[in-house]
């Protein structure tokens, strides 16, 4: 009898986190996720898990886990996801990131059974790399304080793999996106659309490599899951597109008359280009996205306009209340 991989997913409420759940249970895993969140049972069921424990992401709140399952694989998913809210809060920032990492890499490193580790880091640890894709061997260079914790997490990771003999996969994420996102730029131009604006920050050339959450998802369940090295770090990306290009396909889909426009101011800490080369990706882990941009922008639009209809369904049932 062939016993299921036990993995925890750290941040199993957040975006990312619930469509790796998801991801793991349909590859036969038992699903256990750990953090902060809420869920019905009708969505645990959704999205896979075996178990879910409401708790900080600390040392001490690990070790007081109740695990009577042998832990295979941790999928560690929590943390803030913006460069904004780094600027905003950047001692949160850091602990979310950096602190949290730390946490889980002594809890691994006092299990007797050590677990291999994927931590989720992000293209930010780049930087602005010019006119060229990135590699995973290609500079760390952050230019905000969100890549820098990142980065600092991950040079956790290369010290705990190496000092400490803890199997980890870095996988770094491009710009993310997908029905369930209710952050950043897709779902604030979704909002805007709907309130008849079409004005946004930037000029519009900012090139990215965008990539759908359930092919980011299955990417990290492959980098747990999949026989590699005790080290290894993988980009995560997939179509190259401009935030120009990106918002008038939404504004087309949603259906928006007026022209979207861009201001042509510039940040800091927001690079012109941020694109990657992913064929050691799917050379070592058979890693292969499927959702094109076009058809998962449009499920984007479809999905945000369901959930408004939800939304002012359920404010109707209130009132007639």
């Amino acid at each position: 009898m062939t016993t299921r991989p036990c993995t925890l997913v750290l941040g199993a409420a957040g975006f990312i986190g619930r469509h790796t759940a998801r991801s793991l249970a349909a590859k036969g895993c038992t699903v256990i996720g750990v953090g902060h969140g809420r869920w019905t049972a009708d969505e645990a069921r959704a999205f896979g898990l075996h178990r879910w424990i409401d708790t900080d992401i600390t040392l001490d709140a690990l070790l007081r886990l109740d695990l009577a399952e042998h832990v295979d694989c941790i999928v560690h998913c929590a943390g803030s996801g913006a460069v904004s809210y780094s600027y905003a809060e950047p001692w949160n920032d850091f602990q979310r990131a950096t602190v949290t990492t730390a946490a889980v890499l002594e809890w691994i490193r006092r299990q007797p059974h050590r677990p291999r580790l994927v931590f989720v880091s992000s293209a930010a640890v780049y930087g602005d790399q010019g006119d060229t894709d990135t590699m995973e061997t290609s500079m760390r260079s952050p230019i905000s304080p969100y890549g820098f914790h990142k980065l600092s997490a991950e040079m956790l990771c290369e010290s705990s793999s190496r000092f400490f003999g803890i199997p980890i996969s870095i996988v770094r994420l491009f710009s993310v996106y997908g029905e369930g996102l209710r952050k950043q730029l897709l779902w604030d131009a979704m909002n805007k659309f709907d309130r008849g604006e079409g004005q946004f920050f930037g000029t519009g050339n900012e090139l990215r490599d965008w990539i759908h959450v359930e092919d980011a998802a299955n990417l990290l369940t492959l980098a747990g899951l999949s026989p590699q090295s005790d080290f290894e770090v993988y980009n995560g990306g997939f179509e190259h597109a401009s935030t120009r290009d990106v918002l008038q396909h939404l504004a087309r889909a949603y259906g928006f008359g007026p022209t979207v426009a861009f201001n042509g101011e510039t940040h800091k800490g927001n690079p012109g280009r941020l694109t990657s080369h992913c064929g050691k990706t799917s050379r070592l882990l058979g890693w292969t996205p499927t959702v094109r941009l076009q058809e998962g922008m449009n499920r984007y639009v479809t999905w945000f306009k369901s959930q408004r209809t939800t939304l002012a369904l359920s404010g109707n049932a209130r009132a007639d209340e």
